[in-house]
This record gives C-alpha cells, sequence and structure tokens, in this order.
C-alpha cells in the first residue's frame, strides 16, 4: 500500500471501483479518464495526452483504442486496447456533454459564476430586455455603487443599470426564467471544453481548452476522488496494478498482461500484480 508517496499504489477493491464510477468524480470528464487508465491498464500520463482520434472515429467511439508510441514510458511502441463496452458508454457521455457546455459557451458567450443561480444552474432571465437591441440574454456584473445591479447585453455587448432595464409582458407559454444545467461546471474557466480550439487535439484539454490537461490536474483528479471517497492509500497507478491484477486473478495469462500494460519484461509486470490471501489459500489446498 501507498503510504506517504512510498510504496506501491494500493489494488482497489470490486466495491470501491464501484464507487469511484459511481461517486467519486465530479465531471463526466474527470469519470472519463479514470475509466480511461481502469479499462485500457494505461499510465495517467498516457491517458491525459490521448488524441481526440485514438478514441473516436468522428463521434463514435472506436472498438479500439489508440495508446500512442510518443507517450508512452521509454516510448517503446503504440499499443491498441479493445475498447471495453462501459468505457465506450462513459466516453460517448463525456462527447455528448462537452457539446452541451460548449452550446452553453456560444449561448451565453463565454458563462461564468456571475450567470449562476444559487444551485449552479444558467439562467436567462426572460422578464428583462436590453433597451438597446431587445435581447434578454443579460448576466449580472456586480452592482453600482452598492444600489444597483449592473447586467450585460451579451448580445450588443451594453451595460445597463436594472433601473434602466426593459420588463417584458409574458404570455402563458413563456416562464420568467429559463434554466441551463452546467453538468456541475461552475464557471466556463475550470472546464476544458472540447475543441473551443479546433485545432487542438487532445482528448483531455487543458485549461479554457488549450493543450492537454497537466499532470499535476489529472493526479488531482484521482486524489479527489479517493479523499472523497475516504480510501487510503491509492493513487492514479491504481487503475493500472487494479487492472492488472484483476485480469491476472481471472486467469489471463501474463504475455497477454504484458501486451496490454507494455510491459518490457515480464519481471516489471509481475511486480504490478498483487496475490490475495485467497488465491494463496487455493492454492495451497491443490496440494489436496
Amino acid at each position: 500500500m501507498l503510504i506517504d508517496r512510498n510504496g506501491q499504489a494500493k489494488v482497489l477493491s470490486h466495491r470501491e471501483i464501484q464507487q469511484l464510477f459511481e461517486q467519486g468524480f465530479r465531471f463526466t470528464r474527470d469519470k472519463a479518464l479514470f475509466a480511461t487508465c481502469f479499462y485500457t491498464a494505461c499510465r495517467v500520463s498516457e491517458a491525459r495526452q490521448m488524441h481526440f482520434v485514438d478514441a473516436f472515429h468522428q463521434e463514435t467511439v472506436r472498438n479500439d483504442i489508440i495508446l500512442r508510441k510518443a507517450n508512452t514510458k521509454g516510448q517503446q511502441a503504440t499499443r491498441t486496447i479493445p475498447t471495453h463496452p462501459h468505457l465506450k458508454e462513459i466516453l460517448q457521455q463525456y462527447r455528448q456533454d462537452s457539446l452541451k457546455l460548449l452550446h452553453l459557451r456560444e449561448l451565453f458567450e463565454g458563462w461564468s459564476h456571475k450567470n449562476l443561480n444559487s444551485e449552479g444552474k444558467l439562467v436567462w432571465n426572460n422578464l428583462l430586455q436590453c433597451p438597446l437591441c431587445g435581447s434578454n440574454h443579460l448576466s449580472k456584473q456586480g452592482w453600482y455603487r452598492d444600489k444597483q445591479q449592473v447586467y450585460l447585453c451579451k448580445k450588443c455587448h451594453h451595460y445597463s443599470h436594472e433601473s434602466k432595464l426593459v420588463k417584458c409582458q409574458l404570455n402563458a407559454s413563456t416562464p420568467p426564467t429559463s434554466e441551463y444545467d452546467t453538468l456541475g461546471v461552475t464557471s466556463s474557466s475550470n472546464y476544458g471544453f472540447l475543441f473551443v480550439d479546433p485545432k487542438n487535439p487532445f482528448l483531455f484539454p487543458g485549461q479554457q481548452g488549450k493543450g492537454c490537461l497537466s499532470l499535476r490536474n489529472a493526479i488531482s483528479i484521482f486524489e479527489i476522488a479517493f479523499d472523497k471517497l475516504d480510501i487510503s492509500g491509492a493513487s492514479s497507478h491504481s487503475c493500472r496494478r487494479t487492472s492488472l491484477t484483476i485480469m491476472h486473478g481471472e486467469g489471463v495469462i501474463l504475455r497477454v498482461l504484458q501486451e496490454i500494460s507494455g510491459h518490457r519484461d515480464l519481471g516489471a509486470l509481475q511486480r504490478y500484480l498483487e496475490v490475495s490471501p485467497d488465491q494463496t489459500r487455493a492454492a495451497i489446498n491443490v496440494l489436496g
């Protein structure tokens, strides 16, 4: 077990894996990163540097995940891993959520926490209109002399005091406000939107959609989830150790595990594999 960054990362139990998938992660991006590491037995450094085309063909998840040679430890060889059905579902949901957030970003022209109500949802006030262009696409921008709320029109970029806004008469079918679910994200600045920069190829973009997710931030995603569920001794490397140990326990031969893990030799691979007390007991019982 890992203690103060010493020793090997913990092999997760089936219950802990289930908890992590169901409760551990704040965003679908974070769950997708965890699922990629777990279902391909790759390193977090490999997962965070994956390109979108390594997992997707256009808008559909590929049947095989590509782990590029350039991103592997020692740059030994490109690995091709069959896509687990659960991983396929999670990656598809991640893509769909990213598109929803991109739509909100365009709709609110760079929404931030100032647009959010107390429940963390973006709110479009249908009761107020910009006095210049008539748009009701307004965002709060602080207070004028602590007395009047200031609004910014997202269409014409005109600032208005609340007293200067036009009050609307709504019909019975129009609600006073329209709410948009931000999928747990509290500000556009803290989510790596997919394809904000069309030239950015990465599956897990970094801040503001630039480059790829940093190693520090990727590791933090795991640490936050482990702390949330009170799982001690685990690290981002637990995914890799757990996957390989589970497959080995189910009888997958070492040569196949080596093909999946990309280890240079079997000795290095075997150090990853944990033997449970039940396996030891079963081995002794073979003696009769």
